[in-house]
């Protein structure tokens, strides 16, 4: 599952960074619009793990192979491991090198880093997810739950953040 999740969460974040704004000016979305957007998204999760149970107020045996694939794809890989946030960043960074000055095989290399360093991070992330079982043996099972209330109320912070400043660019 981590694998999995990793993985999509880098393929997504790596066709933003190279296709975003071809994709947003396609489709005619404003950045604003997408961290509003993300930050509700955020919200629900965040939500989610302060009170400590799903928004679904149903669950069947044959559902409980849907909703793990469903937690590796959301929450897990869109938005923790790839938000708007990481995403918008990526973009920015990567179609924006007049920002850094560079020209030339500059340009290429600053944009050949940048990948690599994103596919290190995305692998970094993998390594802990993998080594998970470590921490859960260092905080046990009261401690995983305070410390998804915790991490639950900072992501509804920052989702909070991610409208507000959508909203501010939104209104200019």
């Amino acid at each position: 599952m981590a694998k999995k999740a990793i993985l999509i969460a880098l393929l997504v974040q790596l066709l933003f960074v190279i296709f975003g704004n071809y994709i947003f000016r396609y489709l005619g979305i404003k950045n604003y619009s997408f961290s509003i957007a993300g930050g509700i998204l955020l919200a629900i999760v965040g939500v989610e793990m302060l009170f400590g149970h799903k928004t679904r107020t149903e669950y069947q045996e044959e559902d409980k192979a849907e909703e793990k694939e469903n937690i590796t794809i959301v929450p897990l890989a869109i938005p923790l491991h790839t938000g708007p946030a990481s995403i918008l960043a990526g973009m920015i960074l990567f179609n924006q090198p007049e920002k850094f000055d560079l020209k030339g095989n500059e340009l290429y290399l600053f944009k050949a880093l940048f990948i690599l360093s994103t596919i290190l991070v995305y692998a970094l992330s993998l390594f802990i997810l993998l080594r998970s079982d470590l921490i859960l043996k260092f905080l046990k099972q009261i401690g995983m739950k305070v410390m998804i209330r915790i991490i639950g109320l900072l992501i509804l912070a920052l989702s909070v953040q991610f409208v507000i400043n959508g909203i501010k660019e939104a209104l200019g």
